[in-house]
């Protein structure tokens, strides 16, 4: 990994840079300044951008300072200077044929523009003349680059396989040209459409990982620092959110420069909602604090900067105002009364601005009493949780209860029955033929009887708890409900290896025998699959029918056919688990449950 130089060994390369300035050209010299603000190193690039001269420029010189004044003054969020001096140095640079600078800065202004909340489609002009020219030049790099834009600007208008498409495209075209640096870079892009829009949180962290071994070589702390927080989104949404707050914290021991307030600002966030999520109380406000002190500072920095600009444009007013007076062309009174109205203009906007400040505080309040909320939330749910267990595992007593009574009770009553008709039978040895059919076929009814009520006794917890075990009972359980040429369900087990703990396996197969029940009821199903998946530590269960479908979103839990599997869908969050129903109607109906396992 490249290290960053310390900011004492930065200082003194641009003090030599400073002294070699006369040395070299003008140009050259503000290229180095650009190349400065790319590392955004924005204050040293200021500082050495004041000790130009504007006046002895020539027409070349002249287009790259006013494209840098453009660049620090959008580092300042000064942005209608910005866009003004932008327009300019295009217009300076086509003027002196350089048309591969004037179309680089259409993308500086594109960025410009869609960087804004309610940005309006003014873009759309400059990104279109930048496509044009990059594919009628055939410049590779700036054909990746346009299929870039086009992936931005699919991904917030939410069509994020196109915006996949496009990035892809963009990466096959940097590895032909051997641009390898910016194509592995472009993984982070990837990263963020699977995580945000496809909501595929392993894909994201594929390309995250692919990400972060280019910066190792060649990145920077600040890509370093972003790389650690997108990876921190993505175990945020696997819930893995101790792994999410270890890169969290990697990101802020960073020593990143950029946009430091705000990146401190996100990281601190981020960290609350981790620990919150780990119901981690203390270290959740203990972040939340740090985020409100953080957002606090900045609202201060805002003010100071809103200030700054009116004092900067009061005194360019009044410095006019004393030119016109001068030439005898204004009343000194006007100068009295612009200032009364900018003055004015600058308390409403500080007003504004403390407001602005006091909303923020009071969202923070409600954030804090949120938490106080979920920790309520969080104990009435755990006692409905195990009132649900308490009601399955009462089920599971009684069916043993009824079975041992069976096997105990009835069942010797039976057998001893047999017996005692058996032993009638042979003192009867003289009966006449009808007599003897009649004791054959009542000693059968005797048998048949006696067959049956053992079978039951055997068949504790419905086949769960019998030494097959899971797979066994399930697989049975779709024989038997199994109808030729109307309802065919077929049982695909992976893994299974060892058995598992046995309140899991009833678990699981209630759930099981729940879904085969609806399906039966509701589906109109001609075929049914139902996956099960050992992975160790984990165990995935796919049920998928051909049938009618529904609409999830209006599934009603208050519905009578419903309670069962609402009570399973409890079963399964209390072991750590998850349900989730993806169905259509007329297009099938998919149910996905994952659940934990606990290996000793």
């Amino acid at each position: 990994m490249i290290k960053p130089y310390p900011k004492l060994l930065l200082c003194l390369l641009i003090q030599l840079l400073a002294v070699s300035v006369y040395s070299q050209s003008r140009y050259e010299y503000m290229l180095d300044i650009e190349h400065i603000i790319k590392k955004n190193q924005y204050e040293i690039a200021e500082s050495q951008f004041k000790k130009i001269d504007e006046a002895s420029l020539s027409k070349t010189d002249k287009a790259l300072y006013i494209y840098l004044k453009a660049e620090l003054l959008c580092s300042k969020d000064i942005y209608t200077e910005a866009y003004n001096n932008y327009l300019l140095s295009k217009k300076m640079f086509l003027a002196i044929d350089s048309t591969d600078r004037a179309m680089d800065i259409n993308l500086n202004i594109y960025n410009l523009i869609v960087s804004r909340e309610n940005y309006s489609k003014s873009y759309k002009k400059y990104f279109d003349e930048y496509i044009a020219y990059a594919h009628k030049t055939g410049d590779s790099t700036r054909i990746a680059r346009s299929l870039m834009l086009k992936a931005e600007i699919a991904y917030d208008n939410d069509r994020p396989r196109e915006s996949l498409k496009n990035i892809r495209q963009a990466i096959a075209i940097l590895l032909k040209i051997h641009n390898t640096k910016l194509a592995v870079q472009l993984n982070s892009y990837l990263g963020v459409i699977y995580n945000e829009k496809i909501h595929k949180p392993d894909s994201a962290l594929y390309y995250y990982r692919k990400e972060l071994e280019a910066i190792k070589e060649y990145g920077t702390v600040d890509e370093l620092c972003n790389n650690y927080i997108n990876q921190a989104g993505a175990y945020y949404y696997l819930h893995d959110h101790k792994k999410a707050i270890e890169y969290l914290k990697l990101a802020d021991d960073l020593p990143f420069s950029g946009y430091k307030g705000t990146t401190r600002q996100d990281i601190s966030e981020f960290l609350y909602l981790n620990y919150d999520a780990l119901a981690d109380y203390p270290n959740a406000y203990k972040y939340l604090k740090i985020n409100k002190k953080i957002t606090d500072s900045l609202s201060v920095k805002d003010q100071a900067i809103a200030i700054d600009k009116i004092e900067t444009k009061y005194r360019t007013k009044e410095k006019e105002l004393e030119n016109t007076i001068l030439q005898g062309k204004v009343k000194t009174s006007r100068i009295l009364i612009y200032g009364i109205i900018l003055v004015l203009l600058a308390i409403v906007a500080i007003a504004l601005l403390m407001i602005k400040n006091a909303r923020r505080r009071e969202k923070i309040s409600l954030q804090e009493k949120l938490i106080e909320q979920q920790k309520y939330e969080k104990t009435l749910k755990e006692y409905e949780l195990n009132s649900i267990d308490m009601m399955l595992e009462g089920q599971e007593k009684e069916r043993q209860r009824l079975a041992n009574d069976l096997h105990d009770n009835l069942g010797s009553m039976l057998a001893t029955l047999k017996f005692n008709f058996e032993n009638l039978k042979l003192r009867k040895m003289e009966l006449r033929d009808e007599e003897n059919k009649l004791y054959d076929r009542t000693d059968e009814l005797i048998e048949e009887a006696y067959q049956k009520v053992r079978g039951i006794a055997h068949a504790k917890n419905a086949g769960v708890l019998a030494s097959e075990g899971l797979i066994p009972a399930i697989q049975k359980l779709a024989e038997k409900i199994s109808i030729p040429n109307k309802l065919q369900i077929q049982v695909v087990p992976f893994g299974f290896n060892e058995r598992l703990e046995n309140t899991l396996e009833i678990a699981i197969f209630r759930a099981v025998q729940e879904m085969a029940t609806n399906i039966i009821k509701h589906s109109q199903a001609t075929e049914a699959t139902i996956h099960l998946t050992d992975h160790e530590d984990n165990i995935n269960i796919m049920i998928e029918d051909n049938g009618v479908g529904f609409d999830s979103s209006k599934l009603d839990a208050e519905n009578a056919d419903g309670m069962g599997l609402q009570n399973i869908k409890k079963k399964i969050v209390q072991l750590g688990g998850t349900l989730e129903i993806d169905s259509t109607p007329g297009k099938g109906t998919t149910i996905i449950i994952d659940i934990p396992v606990k290996n000793d």
